[in-house]
């Protein structure tokens, strides 16, 4: 096992959550959780990195939603945004996440 992941696994914020099916689940209300808990966690970027260099297919990695191998952004609608939308993140392609891990 990756040395980064075993270190996100044991000290990441989801390590304590009890429920990690959130982090797997197809359900909106799972994932919205899972992200939830990443938004709080020191290890977001690291996550993400691993995600990414080691081509995870599935779940909440670093705060962004992987399926089928792509990472996926809500698009914001026109206008202003809802409270409800407060800090979901917006669409970026696999190249733009990997500038924001290298510049974190």
């Amino acid at each position: 096992m990756n040395k980064d992941l075993r270190a996100i696994q044991e000290n990441g914020r989801c390590s304590s959550e009890g429920e990690h099916e959130w982090f797997f689940s197809e359900r909106p209300a799972d994932m919205a959780r899972a992200l939830e808990v990443c938004a709080g966690c020191d290890l977001r970027v690291r996550c993400l990195q691993v995600a990414l260099s080691e081509g995870h297919d599935w779940g909440v990695w670093g705060g962004v939603i992987f399926w089928d191998g792509q990472p996926f952004h809500r698009r914001r609608g026109r206008g202003r945004p809802s409270h409800s939308d407060k800090g979901l993140p917006l669409e970026a392609d696999v190249s733009q996440l990997w500038e924001l891990v290298k510049s974190a």
